[in-house]
């Protein structure tokens, strides 16, 4: 009798076919039905602006994002669900025409104060209340952490309406935009401003800035090119520049704290309040790239494409002054470029994908025992079509293995895995009707669920199991424990040119038991046929675990469970064709237990964590399996068996295994 694995593959198709055609349903959808934004200038695709160069050519992070979940970001002015408006605060006493406060407001007047719970919510407001705060030293740190509250009140009032997932990142360093260095120079040398912040740009757009020295130095350099435009002497022009170069350290470092202070006070407050709020540390991301720019393809961190005085959001690479010869982190005096909005939209991204592709860590787990009783089920069989004697010792052992594929992976595309599991049993024969036994078993598996994502899986288990026989009907029964290291768990972060792969290791416990049953019924003397059925309990605990970097792409996570409750129902045909007892079985199968992989997690440098949904798992599916046992000796055989799916909307897979055994 011979099987090849494509006609095996082609079988489980056709078996499967109605069942594809249900599963198809049950595909994965878009990760969220909408994407809504509040926010200032950063964010705004077209309320009051588009604030980064060329910007009719070029989309901001915002629209980035939206088009990887597969939606369309339109301003609300326009009808849309952007609500960003450049130059809008926190709170209406800073600025009554634009605001988040009113933007949630209109929102929620929209919808009847009913929120989108499948939604995906970005709240991201507070440059232009720092820069208010700035201009209020006596009540700056007021102004900020008054500000922080709103915006954090603001987050909990569309978590109440029923907001799904709301991202809030950290608002960047307002110090190190241009911006600053524009301040010094316009009040220190108002009458000469316009040709002293040309200097300034001239000296400052000239150079590279490789670090945060290079980057201090250039700036200083800047302050004393445009104390030039206030005197030909150059003992006053060094004396105008020292005094710029002391103003602007002294304001920068006034802003930086209060970025910090503002920052730290809406973290607080999210933290006291709770809720499922994606932090996203832009001012980390950002600092980051002042640092070290050259591997996020950046050049020069200090000045900007945009001449002075023009705003991003009327700048176009044919503007006179425009200037092109480096790569930029901003694209005028406050706003990023291009390139950097394409990298917010991936850092932002990466963090909302990273606890959906840990949940898969779950898979490991029901791999392993999967392996391990796929050789249990050639042994069951085996000694199902041989003379059993009261009182005969078998033992067997098994390699067993599969590769699966994983698709419509909502964690981040395409995946696989190659797992490997080494099973060593005994059992002993108590009547001729009834069996017990125990197992050990190891396994050594690769798995390599997203595009992304990926982990190693060491599983040690042991089981126990029985099986009775009466007359043409037959009931058996394993259970299995299970503990699993996960090692080399890696996480690869895409930020623009720069792949960033973060690291971590966790473990994991299985606790599982199954029930199986059938019934043979003769057809002729060499074949039988007849009904089975199945259920399997197995639940999975995978610790929480930090990853090893302490940058802002590095994650923390929480434990999660995974309760696999399968139930099946099948058919099967078994043969005694001289010394080769081939089978076949077809089984139904229905997933009782959770069909969605649920992990937790948030940065490590922030208190805050939220919950994302994996792909959802089939309910429904066809196992199509094909075996033979044949003897070696008179005490020996070997068994063999190899499994595929159908009607698997998730990914197929393939299992097999093969073994030897001998009885006493």
């Amino acid at each position: 009798m011979s099987f090849t694995l494509s006609r095996l593959s082609r079988l489980s198709r056709q078996v499967g076919f109605a069942l594809g055609i249900a599963c198809a349903w049950n595909a994965q959808a878009a990760d969220f039905s909408n994407l809504y934004v509040f926010g200032d200038s950063l964010s705004d695709t077209g309320n009051n602006g588009r604030y980064t160069f060329n910007s009719s050519q070029n989309p901001l992070y915002d629209e980035i994002l939206a088009g990887r979940y597969g939606l369309t970001l339109a301003p609300s002015d326009a009808g849309g669900n952007n609500y960003a408006a450049g130059s809008a605060v926190a709170i209406p006493a800073i600025n009554p025409q634009d605001n988040t406060q009113e933007q949630v407001q209109r929102y929620l007047a929209r919808v009847n104060g009913l929120a989108d719970g499948e939604g995906l919510y970005i709240h991201w407001v507070g440059g232009n209340d720092l820069a208010a705060a700035a201009l209020n030293p006596l009540q700056a740190a007021t102004v900020a952490r008054t500000s922080a509250q709103a915006a954090a009140t603001q987050v909990r009032t569309l978590l109440n309406a029923g907001a799904g997932t709301v991202i809030v990142p950290t608002v960047p360093d307002v110090s190190a935009t241009p911006t600053m260095m524009e301040s010094v120079i316009v009040l220190g040398l108002a009458p000469v401003a316009v040709s002293a912040l040309q200097a300034a740009y001239a000296s400052l757009n000239s150079v590279q800035t490789p670090g945060l020295a290079a980057r201090q130095q250039a700036i200083h350099q800047a302050l004393y090119a445009a104390a030039s435009a206030a005197s030909p002497i150059p003992a006053v022009q060094q004396a105008i520049g020292a005094q710029l170069v002391t103003a602007y350290d002294t304001l920068a470092g006034q802003v930086s704290q209060l970025t910090t202070l503002y920052n730290m006070a809406e973290e607080q407050s999210l933290a006291q309040q709770g809720g499922n709020i994606v932090r996203a540390d832009i001012n980390g991301i950002f600092n980051e790239i002042l640092a070290n720019p050259a591997p996020f393809g950046i050049t020069n961190t200090a000045g900007m494409a945009c001449p002075p005085g023009l705003s991003a959001a009327d700048c176009t690479s044919q503007s006179p002054g425009f200037n092109a010869s480096q790569a930029w982190l901003f694209a005028d005096h406050l706003h990023p470029s291009p390139a950097v909005h394409a990298l917010i939209a991936d850092y932002i991204q990466s963090i909302i994908a990273a606890p959906a592709q840990v949940s898969t860590l779950n898979k490991g787990t029901l791999a392993a025992v999967q392996d391990s009783r796929a050789t249990l089920d050639s042994r069951y069989n085996q000694l199902r079509n041989g003379p059993k004697e009261a009182g005969s010792v078998g033992v067997f052992g098994g390699y067993s293995g599969q590769y699966r594929k994983y698709s419509d992976n909502a964690a981040g595309g395409d995946g696989r895995a190659n797992t490997n599991n080494l099973t060593v049993g005994v059992d002993y024969q108590l009547t001729e009707n009834w069996l017990v036994g125990g197992l050990i078993a190891g396994s050594l598996d690769k798995h390599y669920p997203t595009d992304n994502f990926q982990y190693d899986a060491d599983a040690f288990q042991v089981g126990l199991f029985s099986a009775l026989e009466y007359g043409p009907a037959w009931l058996s029964a394993d259970v299995h424990y299970l503990t699993a290291d996960y090692n080399n768990i890696q996480r690869q972060v895409e930020l623009g040119p720069l792949t960033r792969t973060e690291k971590g290791d966790t473990s994991a416990t299985l606790w599982g038991a199954r029930l199986m049953a059938g019934f043979d019924i003769p057809v002729t003397p060499e074949i039988t046929t007849g009904p089975t059925l199945q259920y399997a309990w197995d639940y999975s605990h995978v610790d929480g675990y930090r990853e090893q970097g302490d940058d802002s792409t590095a994650m923390r996570y929480r434990d999660q469970n995974y309760h696999s409750q399968v139930g099946s129902a099948g058919w099967r045909i078994d043969g005694r064709f001289g010394v080769v007892k081939p089978w076949a079985e077809v089984n139904y199968r229905h997933q009782f237990g959770d069909n969605v992989w649920v992990g937790q997690g948030g940065l490590k440098n922030t208190a805050l964590t939220f919950s994302r949904d994996g792909a959802k798992e089939d309910t429904n599916w066809v196992d199509t399996t094909i075996g033979a046992s044949l003897p070696l000796s008179e005490q020996v055989s070997a068994f063999a068996a190899v499994s595929q799916t159908g009607g698997l909307s998730s990914g197929e897979q393939t299992r097999y295994n093969l073994g030897i055994s001998a009885s006493f």
